[in-house]
């Protein structure tokens, strides 16, 4: 098949739906099928992800940055929270900037952020389909200006297209935007995926809420893991601490650490032999982290790093003894696993999830016998006595069994999803 993606992250830009699309990109190609990518240059993260496909066949447009676009806030980690905090009068400024800014971007981030996009990929698109004409589009969201590109091509040229929300649009539990504008944001959504002629997602809970809603064909297609990307040997650490590593970004309000903190406290002096490390983006959620772990005195137990590139982030887990993962507080977000999950399955080191287990990411973490999940700082501190007691016996953790992985690659993932695309393509044919 011709093939035009849609997407406003791809190559070299790393972020977590960016790794997704440019890897579906990289197996589609290696299946033989054509491709061009729609894509922005620029879009504002590291250039740290490799390219993997031709790259005459990315089409890297310019776009608007509307004002506002990308804010940091003056919040670091290894700040004293209470330093932060300590002039009210500079607080209740920011406090007042973030409610400005936040109903700035309610009303002119429309759909999202990436809406400056929108001309410049249609521009594109119309020279790109005079002598390149696709047999199917495949739009990944968010960003969800993809999808309105995709029906806006779809409406001029009559050709199949398939939405694919990594995340779940009006309907999403973590919607960004004040809610006076979802209903309005959901009778938009309901006109640009009304013509779409299948829908993606990345679990069944999402999957069913877009089925009821559309009536449309549907296939969940997981996130998946790149083996080719891991360092080929593990990198084997002499060192008798039990190293828990934690890659990616913090949600500060969406995931806790503290029943880990606990159970460090709980574990006295033998707490000493355990070393956390955090690389993600020093903001509020790493800060938050540090607060937590304040809380219970254990802060000299956690180390926090700035974000690595990709193949950095892979090889930390690779070396780590345990992975950590922070499953969401939040009960609707059930549905949503993180890419960061089947990152850890491939790296085959043992997870520690803390939070709920009632979700999709600690089903499948149960399900492959990959680790475990716990919320109870006493149960937390009995499994980290085992792994302890494990590795000073034998001097190492040992790798999960290949089986933990079965299926769960990029590469079968992606064929999982060409074949849905050509059922997708036969049916809109007649």
């Amino acid at each position: 098949m011709r093939i035009l993606i849609i997407s406003h992250v791809f190559a070299p830009y790393n972020h977590i739906g960016s790794v997704r699309v440019s890897k579906t990109a990289k197996y589609l190609q290696q299946a033989n099928h054509e491709l061009r990518i729609l894509t922005m240059s620029n879009c504002g993260y590291p250039a740290t992800l490799p390219l993997e496909i031709p790259p005459e066949w990315v089409i890297a447009t310019p776009w608007l940055k509307l004002p506002l676009t990308f804010i940091k806030y003056p919040t670091h980690p290894l700040a004293s929270i209470t330093q932060q905090l300590i002039r009210s009068k500079q607080r209740m400024m920011l406090i007042l900037a973030k409610k400005l800014i936040f109903a700035y971007r309610t009303i002119f981030f429309f759909p999202d952020i990436a809406i400056g996009w929108f001309p410049f990929a249609m521009t594109h698109a119309h020279t790109l389909l005079k002598y390149w004409k696709p047999d199917i589009i495949l739009a990944s969201g968010p960003s969800f200006v993809s999808l309105l590109i995709a029906n806006t091509l779809h409406s001029h040229y009559q050709i199949p297209w398939v939405g694919e929300l990594r995340d779940l649009w009006a309907d999403n539990h973590q919607y960004p935007y004040a809610d006076w504008r979802r209903p309005l944001e959901a009778w938009f959504e309901r006109h640009t995926l009304a013509t779409s002629a299948g829908l993606i997602t990345v679990s069944e809970p999402l999957a069913q809420t877009l089925r009821w809603r559309y009536n449309k064909p549907t296939e969940v297609i997981l996130h998946g893991f790149d083996l080719g990307d891991y360092p080929q040997e593990r990198k084997q650490i002499h060192n008798a601490k039990l190293k828990i590593i934690y890659t990616g970004i913090i949600h500060a309000e969406k995931q806790q650490a503290s029943p880990l903190f606990a159970a460090l406290q709980q574990l006295g002096p033998r707490a000493a032999q355990i070393q956390i490390i955090f690389y993600s983006a020093l903001n509020a959620g790493t800060a938050s982290m540090l607060e937590q772990a304040r809380t219970y005195g254990v802060e000299h137990l956690v180390q926090f790093h700035d974000l690595i590139p990709y193949s950095a982030s892979l090889a930390q887990q690779t070396a780590a003894d345990i992975l950590l993962l922070l499953t969401w507080i939040d009960r609707r977000e059930r549905g949503v696993y993180t890419g960061k999950l089947f990152e850890y399955l491939g790296a085959r080191r043992p997870i520690l999830g803390i939070g709920p287990d009632d979700n999709v990411a600690a089903d499948l973490i149960h399900e492959r016998q990959a680790g475990i999940v716990l919320q109870d700082k006493d149960a937390i501190a009995q499994q980290l006595l085992i792994w302890l007691d494990a590795k000073q016996r034998n001097g190492h953790i040992p790798d999960l069994p290949i089986s933990v992985t079965s299926g769960l690659s990029r590469q079968a993932q992606t064929l999982n999803m060409a074949a849905f695309l050509e059922r997708v393509r036969e049916v809109s044919r007649g």
